[in-house]
């Protein structure tokens, strides 16, 4: 008899064992998700010219923990003096708005 309990009390705890294997999965499948869609959120700027039509001749990048920011002041499309400043996961795309505040035209 007592090998038969635990050979029940066994299965019970595989099934369990499984059960928690799908939730984690699930869970970390739907925070991934999570995690993509928060990055690309509606009316969130990716590029510089989404905010400034013309850059100063400096920026400024910090780093932190969990990415980069790039800070860049300028001119509006109503000619105000504004500042961009856009937070990035990885070194390319900072790379990529270096580049374009370069390629923008400059401030007077």
């Amino acid at each position: 008899m007592a090998g038969r309990k635990s050979k029940v009390y066994e299965a019970e705890m595989t099934a369990a064992l499984e059960e928690l294997k799908q939730e984690f999965e699930a869970l970390t499948t739907e925070g991934n998700q999570m995690a993509k869609a928060k990055t690309k959120t509606a009316g969130s700027v990716n590029r510089l010219s989404d905010k400034l039509t013309k850059v100063n001749e400096n920026f400024t990048i910090n780093m932190y923990d969990n990415g980069y920011m790039i800070e860049v002041g300028g001119r509006d499309d109503e000619d105000n003096w504004k500042t961009a400043k856009i937070m990035v996961s990885t070194v390319d795309e900072l790379l990529v708005l270096v580049r374009e505040a370069t390629e923008i035209e400059r401030a007077d």
